[in-house]
């Protein structure tokens, strides 16, 4: 069973992916997002429940569609 934690974690674990392959570093996601660099940590780390219109402009700044960056749960996994 996924927990909300591990679902944070994945997310986390996604948008890090996406941000290194990009070679942005947490500073320059924290500009163009209007956040604080610790903010982009905790995203990363899963420690943040991170809200969904910066889901969509983080999948806007990796230029991928919002999915890639979501934890798809079934109802009988969640």
């Amino acid at each position: 069973m996924m927990t909300e934690h591990m679902i944070y974690q994945i997310i986390g674990q996604r948008v890090r992916e996406n941000r290194i392959a990009r070679q942005l570093t947490q500073e320059a996601i924290s500009e163009k997002l209007q956040m604080s660099r610790p903010s982009i940590t905790n995203i990363e780390s899963g420690k943040h429940r991170i809200q969904i219109h910066i889901l969509y402009e983080l999948a806007k700044l990796f230029d991928i569609p919002i999915q890639d960056l979501v934890v798809i749960v079934c109802d009988n996994e969640y």
